[in-house]
C-alpha cells in the first residue's frame, strides 16, 4: 500500500502554499498519497483545526500520516532578534519563529504532525509518543520564517513515509500542549453545552453527544433544545423531517447535537458563534 499523508490548514487554496507542500512531499517520497481533509480552517483557529483532526483521523488505516498546519505563532516575535537564517535550536525549544515547538506524535497506529500548541490533542492517548522536530537533516536545507509547512512539516512527514522513525526527529517531549476541551455539564433533567464547530453550511456542532443525552433522558422524553431565545422541540433523525428554511436539532455524524437550517444557514438566520450556550431539557 502507498503511503499516505493527509493536510489539513487554514492555508485556503487561492494561493500556493498547499501546492508547494505536495511537490516537496513528492521529491522526497514520490509513492505518497496525499489527500485535503481541508484548508478551510479559519484562520489561526486551532480549536476548530484540532475537531475536525479528532472527527477525521478514526476514519483513515494505519500507518497514515496526518500534517495540520494551523499556528497563530508562525512569524511572531522570538526572544532574541533572528538572524536572516533561523537557528534551529531556537525553534526546536519554542523560541524561533514558529512560536511553539514543531513536534511529531506517534500513536498506537498513526503519526501526527504539526506546531505543539494543542492542534493534535485528540492524537494524545496514554499510548502515544511525542517528539521534538529538532533534527535539520529532515528539514529543507534553509528554513524560513513563515512557511513551515513547506520547511519542516512536509519534508518530515515524507522522510517517515519512506520509513524513517518519529523517533530520529528529535527527543521525546514528555507534556505537548493540551487544549482544554469545553465539557457539556449534566444537571437533573437538563444538559448545558456550548457550540464547538460551525461547518459551511452554517450547522452548528455542539459539545452535547448522544452518550450524554442517554445517560440524562429517558427515551420516552420529549427534549427541548434552547439555544438564545430560540427553541426547538426534540431531536430529529434526518434533516427531511423539517420544512425547508425552519430550524432542527440532530444527531449528526460525530455523535453530537447540531442545530441546522434545512436548506439555509442557521449560523445567519440565529446569529450563531462558537461557544455560544446550548441547553437540553425535558419540555
Amino acid at each position: 500500500m502507498r503511503p499516505l499523508i493527509t493536510l489539513t490548514t487554514d492555508f485556503g487554496l487561492d494561493d500556493s502554499f498547499v501546492g508547494i507542500m505536495k511537490g516537496v512531499i513528492l521529491n522526497i517520497e514520490p509513492e505518497a498519497h496525499i489527500i485535503d481533509i481541508t484548508h478551510n480552517i479559519d484562520p489561526q483557529n486551532i480549536f476548530q483545526a484540532s475537531q475536525v483532526l479528532k472527527a477525521t483521523y478514526p476514519w483513515y488505516p494505519r500507518k497514515t500520516i496526518h500534517i495540520v498546519v494551523v499556528d497563530p505563532g508562525v512569524g511572531g516575535p522570538a526572544l532574541n532578534k533572528l538572524p536572516k537564517e533561523p537557528n534551529l535550536s531556537l525553534i526546536a525549544e519554542g523560541r524561533g519563529p514558529l512560536g511553539k515547538k514543531p513536534i511529531v506524535v506517534q500513536s498506537q497506529f498513526q503519526t501526527f504532525i504539526g506546531p505543539d500548541n494543542g492542534v493534535l490533542t485528540s492524537a494524545l492517548d496514554p499510548k502515544s509518543k511525542a517528539y521534538e522536530l529538532n533534527n535539520p537533516k529532515y528539514f529543507l536545507k534553509h528554513i524560513s520564517n513563515t512557511f513551515h509547512g513547506r520547511d519542516l512539516f512536509a519534508p518530515v512527514a515524507a522522510w517517515i513515509a519512506t520509513g524513517i522513525a518519529a523517533s530520529k526527529m528529535g527527543p521525546r517531549i514528555l507534556k505537548p500542549t493540551r487544549l482544554e476541551l469545553p465539557e457539556a455539564k449534566q444537571k437533573n433533567k437538563s444538559i448545558k453545552g456550548e457550540i464547538i464547530y460551525i461547518d459551511r453550511f452554517g450547522n452548528a456542532t455542539t459539545n452535547i453527544s448522544a452518550e450524554l443525552i442517554s445517560k440524562t433522558f429517558a427515551s420516552s422524553d420529549t427534549i427541548e433544545i434552547k439555544i438564545g431565545k430560540n427553541k426547538i422541540d426534540g431531536l430529529v433523525t434526518g434533516y427531511y423531517q423539517i420544512n425547508p428554511g425552519q430550524i432542527g436539532a440532530i444527531l449528526n455524524s460525530w455523535n453530537q447535537v447540531e442545530v441546522f437550517c434545512r436548506e439555509n444557514s442557521a449560523e445567519k438566520k440565529l446569529k450563531l458563534k462558537t461557544g455560544q450556550t446550548v441547553t437540553l431539557k425535558v419540555k
